[in-house]
C-alpha cells in the first residue's frame, strides 16, 4: 500500500497507520507457526499465525462471500502465497480478524496451515472502524453492506455521522445518504446489495411512503433497468409524505408520516430518536437516545441549549 500524496484528500487513518511499516510480499505461508503470546501489551508487527486459530471480526461489514470468487482467489493463492498479509487482533487464545477475511477463507481453501498476519492491540472501536476503512478504501463492498457497517459504528459507539464520516474519510452527506439506505425494505436493500439497482435508485425510492407499493416500484425499476430519472418521475406519482397535511391522514398514512420524522430528527442528532403518539396523533413524546455525558452534552449543543 503507497502512501497518498500529500495534496490527496486521505480515506481515515486507513491500513497505511494501522501496518505502520511497509509490508513486504509473503511467499506461500510453509513456515512453522509462532503464535503470539497474547498478554504482549504492545503490537508486535508481521508474523506466520495458524489458520485455525482466527475466529472473524463480529464488525464484519460484508454480510455474504462469492463462493466462486473465493475459490478463485484460492487457486492464486495456492501460486503465489497470500501477497497482503491479514490483520487481527488477540482475543483470548484466538486471534480475531480485523481486515483480511476473505483471504483468510480462501486460504482455508487452498489448505495452508498459516497466513502472514500483522498482530495489533486494538479497541473494538478501532477495529470496526479499520475492517470499514480497509473495504471502502478498496470499493470492496456494495452499498448496503457499507450503510449497515456505518450505521453500526454510529449506533454502538455513540457516533454522529459527522465523526463517522472523519473516520472513514467520506463526506457527512454521504455517509447520511448511506445510513437512511437501511430504512428500505429487505426486498430493496437485496436488489442495491446484487446491483440490480444503485444506492442512486435506493434514495430516491425514500422520498415514498414504504409499503408494497414501494417495493413494487423498485421491482419494476430494477427488472427493466429504468434510469434514476425515470425511477424519480414514477415515485413523484405516489407524492411525498412531507407534503400530505398531517391533520387529515388515515392510521397507516399518520404512522409513515412519523417515521420519516424520526428518521429526520435521527439525522440531524446523529443518534436514535423516537415518536410516540396517542390514536388520534394530537400529541404524544420524543425520545432521543445518547451514550455517555460527552454525547448528551453534544446533544444539547445541536438544540442549542448549553
Amino acid at each position: 500500500m503507497t502512501t497518498q500524496d500529500a495534496g490527496t484528500r486521505k480515506l481515515g487513518r486507513g491500513l497505511a497507520a494501522l501496518l505502520q511499516t511497509p509490508v513486504a510480499v509473503a511467499p506461500p505461508a510453509v513456515s512453522v507457526a509462532t503464535p503470539l503470546a497474547v498478554e504482549t501489551p504492545v503490537d508486535v508487527g508481521i508474523r506466520h499465525v495458524e489458520v485455525d486459530r482466527f475466529v472473524p471480526s463480529p464488525f464484519q461489514a460484508r454480510r455474504s462471500f462469492d463462493e466462486q470468487q473465493l475459490r478463485g482467489l484460492a487457486d492464486s493463492i495456492r501460486v503465489a502465497g497470500i501477497m497482503q498479509p491479514v490483520v487481527a487482533r488477540p482475543v483470548g487464545d484466538r486471534y480475531e480478524l480485523v481486515a483480511g477475511e476473505r483471504r483468510w477463507r480462501a486460504a482455508r481453501l487452498a489448505e495452508l496451515k498459516t497466513i502472514p498476519t500483522v498482530v495489533r492491540i486494538l479497541s473494538d472501536e478501532e477495529a470496526a472502524e479499520f475492517g470499514l476503512i480497509e473495504n471502502v478504501q478498496r470499493e470492496d463492498l456494495n452499498a448496503m453492506d457499507r450503510a449497515h457497517a456505518l450505521r453500526m459504528m454510529c449506533e454502538r459507539f455513540g457516533l454522529t455521522q459527522t465523526q463517522a464520516a472523519e473516520k472513514v474519510g467520506l463526506e457527512r452527506a454521504t455517509v447520511a445518504n448511506l445510513i437512511r439506505l437501511t430504512e428500505l425494505e429487505p426486498e430493496i436493500a437485496e436488489l442495491i446489495a446484487s446491483n440490480g439497482l444503485t444506492s442512486a435508485h435506493g434514495k430516491m425510492l425514500l422520498a415514498m411512503v414504504g409499503g408494497p407499493p414501494r417495493v413494487e416500484l423498485a421491482r419494476e425499476a430494477a427488472r427493466d433497468q429504468w434510469s434514476v430519472r425515470r425511477l424519480e418521475s414514477a415515485v413523484k406519482r405516489f407524492g411525498s409524505p412531507r407534503s400530505v397535511a398531517k391533520d387529515a391522514l388515515t392510521p397507516p398514512a399518520r404512522q409513515a408520516v412519523i417515521v420519516d420524522l424520526e428518521r429526520r430528527l435521527s439525522q440531524h442528532l446523529g443518534t436514535k430518536a423516537f415518536i410516540s403518539t396517542d390514536a388520534s396523533g394530537s400529541k404524544g413524546k420524543i425520545t432521543i437516545e445518547f451514550y455517555g455525558i460527552d454525547h448528551f452534552d453534544g446533544l444539547l449543543a445541536k438544540m442549542g441549549l448549553k
